[in-house]
């Protein structure tokens, strides 16, 4: 794995000064959802959530990109409390927000009272999503496995919709329940095919989440029908890959044969590790380790002849980054890993001696003991015996009091950053590790952003694959990424959002943080108040403007969604209201 988001120092303005604040006096349209009958669907859900679950339904946004039907008409798609959707159409020229019952989802259907499903069975039913495909076509889920295509039509200034199709998500087929709860996170058409990304839960009592790439084809006239006249369909599953969240960045590539995903840690492939009782290899541990109060020991075991510098070792704040290669071999392979908990990478070292390397890593918080070694559970229990670990400590302090430790420099490895990052265990970002798979879910590349944590990615724009804003010092990076021609991912820095990084760190209430796909400015909106947006220009000027609506005034209501259904018009969903925000420097 390698860091390919290089900044372009070019693109770095480092004469700006800062942002004046100018007021938001027109352009802002409000219209009440009260007297459209429309109460957003939100989560009813009464029982205990864990953190990462908490985490991807803030970060879902009720309101959904729609294409735009014109250049004067956008749209965006919600759904209600009964499982209608509509469709919301903004029109520039007459400022007029209109809204369209396009369909009714189906609906769930209760868990019988009288049925005791293990408590490993993910019934807990999921968001209802939603995707637009083009501006005819929309692929919606109800949250608890069925997902419908919807086909749309303009007809006399009215938007319709019909229900084409319907398809059951049956997961890994290891979850004990028919279909599964999932919620779409992207979607592409290709040709006469539609790819789509889908997460849901495993069958664990752990929060553990499947990532599923699935493959659907278009109705055609040929397409055999039911009674009722919609179209028989089939859901292949192309590959399902299993980690602890549920990524930050998902993406299919417009080829549809590259499917990228970008989140804090690592997935593995769903039946990698388990093909079946008679099947599975029996591996040793590929390591050992144990803690005692603030310091954890761990030791793998090498060909004694390895040599020092064939051992590449970062310690950073929440990962470790560990590369044995001798030869051709790669022996140790933990190119990013993120770690349970935080460490403190000054006072973090490694030894090699006969055989043994040897990881000495110092706790943050001394009083926490930790549960396994990685974030995500690689299944390698606290075992480093304590006669073992005692024999490893004495041969150190020998070391050190000789020769001083065993790394490449002589020193306590370590990022050459860590001593300016902060150590608060509630910093703002995180590195994200962005992985590509092709269709049979095998790696064909892999990234990280190194000591660059992750902003925001960009607004969805029609079929373009979404930017990313990773934080460098105080500024925002904007990195894009292309496919070519051989499916390859190319990486490009295309803009710097000056200060962002500063200003984002200082909105703790920020919900919606996303910038826009032409670069022209970004936005922090608030969970229950104020949308800030900071503009951008590329003549490196030393002062922007920056402003702020009010979207509740004061009133106790959540801020449930946020898109950009033009170039220069913002939709902010409210529970009580849809706000357009057209962006006037």
């Amino acid at each position: 794995m390698n860091t390919r988001l290089i900044p372009d120092l070019n693109k770095i303005n480092p004469k700006f000064e800062g942002y004046k604040l100018s007021p938001f006096n027109k352009g802002l349209h409000r219209t009440d959802l009260i007297q459209e009958n429309i109460y957003v669907h939100k989560d009813a859900t009464d029982h205990r959530m864990g953190f990462r679950d908490l985490q991807a339904r803030i970060r879902h946004s009720h309101l959904i990109y729609g294409f735009p039907l014109d250049h004067t008409r956008g749209s965006a798609f919600c759904i209600d409390q009964d499982f209608n959707l509509f469709m919301i159409v903004y029109n520039k020229i007459t400022k007029q927000t209109k809204f369209h019952s396009i369909t009714e989802l189906i609906k769930p259907l209760p868990v019988p009272a009288f049925t005791e499903p293990s408590d490993i069975v993910p019934i807990d039913p999921q968001l209802p999503s939603v995707i637009a495909l083009s501006t005819e076509l929309v692929l919606a889920s109800n949250g608890v496995g069925d997902i419908e295509l919807i086909g749309l039509e303009e007809k006399d200034g009215a938007m319709l919709g019909t229900s084409l199709a319907s398809v059951c998500y049956l997961g890994t087929g290891k979850e004990g329940i028919t279909p599964v709860p999932c919620v779409l996170l992207t979607a592409r058409q290709v040709k006469d095919k539609i790819i789509m990304v889908v997460f849901s839960h495993t069958a664990t009592k752990k929060t553990e989440f499947n990532i599923a790439t699935l493959e659907m084809n278009i109705p055609t006239p040929e397409t055999e029908r039911l009674s009722d006249g919609s179209f028989v369909l089939m859901l292949k599953t192309l590959h399902i890959q299993q980690g602890a969240e549920v990524p930050v960045y998902c993406a299919i590539t417009p080829s549809g044969k590259r499917c990228i995903l970008g989140s804090e840690t690592k997935y593995v492939k769903e039946g990698y590790e388990e093909v079946g009782d008679e099947n599975k290899m029996q591996v040793d541990d590929p390591y050992k380790w144990n803690q005692d109060g603030s310091d954890i020991t761990i030791v793998f075991e090498l060909p004694s002849e390895t040599p020092k510098s064939s051992i590449n070792c970062k310690f950073l704040v929440d990962h470790l980054s560990l590369l044995v290669k001798s030869g051709d071999e790669l022996l140790v392979s933990y190119p990013y890993r993120k770690l349970w908990s935080t460490i403190r990478p000054d006072e973090c070292l490694w030894t090699f001696e006969s055989g043994l390397l040897t990881l000495f890593i110092t706790k943050m918080d001394e009083n926490t003991r930790w549960p396994q070694l990685f974030d995500h559970d690689d299944g390698v229990l606290e075992n480093l015996s304590q006669d073992a670990l005692s024999e490893i400590k004495s041969k150190l302090e020998r070391l050190t009091a000789s020769e001083g430790a065993m790394t490449s420099t002589s020193q306590p490895a370590q990022h050459p950053a860590s001593t300016d990052m902060d150590e608060e265990i509630d910093e703002s970002g995180q590195p994200i590790i962005f992985t590509v798979y092709d269709t049979e879910g095998t790696i064909v590349d892999e990234f990280h952003s190194g000591t660059y944590n992750w902003i925001c990615k960009s607004y969805d724009k029609t079929k373009r694959l979404p930017s990313i804003c990773l934080q460098m010092d105080v500024d925002g990076l904007v990195f894009s990424f292309t496919e070519t021609v051989d499916h390859r991912i190319e990486i490009k820095h295309e803009a710097t959002f000056d200060a962002f990084a500063f200003v984002q760190a200082s909105k703790r209430d920020g919900r919606f943080t996303l910038h826009d796909p032409n670069l022209n400015f970004t936005s922090i909106i608030e969970s229950s108040r104020n949308a800030y947006i900071y503009f951008h220009h590329d003549d490196k000027r030393k002062i922007e403007v920056q402003t702020l609506i009010d979207l509740t005034q004061g009133n106790d209501v959540d801020v449930i969604g946020a898109q950009l259904l033009l170039d220069d018009t913002l939709m902010v969903l409210t529970e009580t209201q849809v706000i357009v925000i057209e962006l006037i420097e």
